[in-house]
């Protein structure tokens, strides 16, 4: 594939995120929180699990035809399946259930475009927390992008008298979530198979959200007319931009990928505008270029640290 194929694949996985942002906003006022998780991940698990047994179809059919030249193909079994592997993408995907419950029920009081610029902190919490972790001192570049996005956020969301709204909080915690999400993919998912990993961290959130759903939001309705957002974001949305990004970054710089990944929010925004009506003020204007502009500087300078053809699988 060439490269500005791959570019343009995943500026295209890009826009499909920022614009699932409105589209939650809007059907959150149909369907509750935990029964359109609960939808939406059960239909991409569906949907990813379909993918696996094609493949796995193809491999076998491959392997007769070569006639067992490659044992680990012929027999359909990947490199993801080992002891503490399925532990691994458990943890995970409780992790990511948390990130995306807490962004959800958040996104119910506050704008799309808003959420979609503060979610995208994550970038910026994952070196601080490796950090800490690693009892290392960020660089400059690190340490000068987690400030302008802290001032980004306090623009967006503090208010006088200095408080925070409870919508702005929960999403504040998704970041987190999604940060602490980052981490622990680059710990269980070393030579996995990105796709194996992922799906099973889908089914997570499913299954976790629909427990949770026959918990609290019983009897479970979801209205007809909110389907096509459901499918957009289960089908579109997690499962063909997660195959499209396992694909095309192997064609591609981390670096370029990292600058593709960086304007979610942007897309957030626009769609939330075009979708929605939804206008930023102009303190939460400068807030948002404040918080772009911490994304940027902290995650190029993150992977000018990282070694090459490392990977991450974003839901």
């Amino acid at each position: 594939m060439p490269q500005v194929v791959a570019d343009l694949l995943l500026l295209l996985a890009t826009a499909i995120w920022g614009s699932t942002f409105p589209m939650v906003k809007e059907t959150i006022s149909s369907v509750r929180p935990f029964t359109f998780l609960a939808a939406r991940f059960l239909t991409a698990s569906s949907a990813l699990l379909l993918y696996l047994m094609v493949r796995r179809l193809r491999c076998l059919r491959t392997s007769r035809q070569r006639q067992g030249k490659d044992t680990r193909t012929a027999t359909g079994e990947h490199p993801g399946l080992r002891p503490g592997f399925l532990g691994g993408c458990v943890i995970t995907g409780m992790v990511l259930l948390f990130a995306y419950c807490t962004q959800t029920f958040g996104m119910l009081t506050i704008p799309a475009g808003k959420a979609a610029f503060i979610v995208g902190m994550s970038v910026v919490i994952v070196p601080v927390v490796s950090a800490i972790l690693l009892k290392t001192t960020p660089d400059t570049s690190t340490s000068t992008g987690v400030l302008l996005a802290a001032a980004g956020l306090g623009f967006m969301s503090l208010t006088l008298p200095f408080r925070i709204d409870t919508g702005d909080l929960l999403v504040f915690l998704s970041a987190v979530g999604y940060a602490a999400h980052i981490l622990l993919v680059g710990v269980y998912s070393k030579d996995n198979d990105p796709v194996v990993f992922a799906t099973i961290q889908v089914m997570v959130v499913g299954i976790g959200s629909l427990v949770a759903a026959m918990l609290f939001e019983r009897p479970l309705v979801i209205p007809r007319q909110t389907w096509s957002a459901i499918l957009y974001c289960g089908i579109l949305a997690s499962a063909v931009t997660m195959l499209i990004q396992a694909t095309a970054q192997r064609y591609t710089s981390a670096t370029l990928a990292a600058l593709m990944f960086s304007g979610e929010p942007v897309f957030g925004s626009f769609f939330s505008w075009l979708i929605l009506g939804e206008t930023l003020t102009p303190r939460e204007s400068v807030g948002a270029v404040l918080i772009l502009a911490g994304i940027l500087i902290s995650k190029i300078s993150s992977l000018k640290q990282q070694p090459s053809g490392e990977e991450q699988v974003a839901i």
